[in-house]
């Protein structure tokens, strides 16, 4: 039933089929080869052409977890992020600026939020069909909280072609909500492995609407110090 929910959550905001000129290469990296095949079934979804935003989301998860790190605050986490970007250019999407340690008083805000939904994406620059169609995206994925994620991975993926679809979608709407989408797949992969509790944790999600924004990269990154900061409950 949860699952029949979530459907209906997302059916009304598919539409016709459009076709968009952007395409991204998708940056493959080691995390195909581990994380991936620990979780039982691919995150991957090559239809998004941000496909490798989640997956480098992942990707600096894991690196920061093998280095045992020991941060007790936003900024260190920050700066950690940052740094691994810059130790491992490959993980990064674009040459633009999207340098994570001067986002500090964002990044706090959100985690500091009570309802970042509606807080973070009431002043994002999505139209309001963009922000109901996610925000509906967001609830289905909380309907679904219990669901293995063989059920899970279609809903997402479900959602992201009727983004691509979208006639009603502006080319920057659709990067955004795509980003966060790929975060989302990839990340509910990792927490469902672990069978970690995130059924009311979509914080890290919204937080890559805010980040993809700016640029992409900036997207995920925000998304990475977002969910690091709530597993290891750090006060800002």
């Amino acid at each position: 039933m949860k699952n029949l929910k979530a459907w209906l959550l997302i059916l009304p905001f598919f539409t016709m089929a459009c076709s968009d000129e952007y395409a991204e290469e998708t940056i493959e990296t080691s995390y195909q080869n581990k994380s991936m095949k620990k979780a039982g079934m691919s995150p991957a979804n090559t239809a998004n052409p941000y496909d490798s935003a989640g997956m480098i989301h992942n990707e600096i998860l894991e690196i920061l977890a093998d280095t045992d790190f020991n941060s007790t605050s936003v900024e260190e986490i920050t700066v950690l992020i940052d740094s691994v970007s810059a130790a491992h250019p490959e993980l990064m999407l674009s040459t633009v600026d999207s340098t994570l340690s001067s986002r500090v008083l964002e990044i706090t805000g959100i985690i500091n939020s009570s309802d970042p939904v509606s807080n973070i994406l009431g002043v994002s620059s999505l139209g309001t069909l963009a922000k109901t169609s996610f925000t509906a995206f967001l609830n289905s994925l909380l309907l679904a909280s219990d669901s293995p994620y063989s059920d899970i991975h279609p809903i997402i993926v479900s959602y992201e072609a009727s983004v691509l679809s979208s006639l009603a979608f502006s080319a920057d709407e659709k990067r955004i909500i795509l980003t966060a989408s790929s975060v989302a797949r990839y990340s509910v992969a990792e927490k469902k492995r672990k069978d970690k509790d995130w059924e009311t944790s979509v914080t890290n999600i919204v937080a890559a609407v805010s980040g993809a924004q700016s640029n992409t990269a900036l997207g995920l990154k925000m998304a990475a110090a977002v969910g690091i900061c709530q597993n290891n409950n750090l006060a800002p």
